[in-house]
């Protein structure tokens, strides 16, 4: 992710989105069934805190979790908002490079970008970064999918 700003955060983490993101994710056929309201809640409180984040460290690679991209992909369907969010946070456009880390030569980066993304969390917020939030087949520890999410690997794309 490239942001081409050095200012600092002058934002609060409620005013940094101005769409009802939780709403517009729950008007969507596509993401509806997803997340429970409880859920729904904790990604777009997490999504807004990955902005944050975004804005504390310009021009660092980070990769946002399944729910965090989930909303963040909910934002940009709201492209004049978008917009306007981004340049009132960063004074540009966050860049989402989609798709990042499904070609096997990007896979390391990838992996490597979200545990920066990880230990930066971590210091930011006291808390982890990964965890149940970031699977949405809500298996928790009975995982029969065999997914990457068991291990905490389970990541969206690397932002630039």
């Amino acid at each position: 992710m490239t942001i081409a700003t050095n200012q600092s955060v002058k934002c609060a983490e409620d005013e940094i989105v101005s769409v009802d993101l939780v709403r517009a994710v729950r008007r969507s056929d596509d993401y509806s069934s997803m997340l429970t309201d409880v859920e729904l809640a904790a990604a777009d409180e997490r999504y807004r805190k990955f902005l944050l984040l975004a804005a504390r460290h310009p021009g660092r690679a980070l990769a946002p979790t399944r729910d965090i991209d989930l909303m963040w992909h909910v934002h940009m369907l709201h492209p004049r908002a978008y917009f306007e969010d981004c340049m009132h946070l960063f004074g540009c456009i966050l860049d989402h490079d989609g798709g990042f880390g499904h070609d096997v030569c990007e896979a390391p980066i990838l992996t490597q970008v979200f545990a920066e993304t990880a230990a930066l969390w971590r210091e930011t917020y006291s808390e982890p970064y990964t965890g149940d939030v970031n699977c949405w087949h809500r298996c928790k520890s009975y995982c029969k999918r065999a997914c990457k999410s068991a291990s905490g690997l389970e990541v969206s794309h690397v932002s630039r």
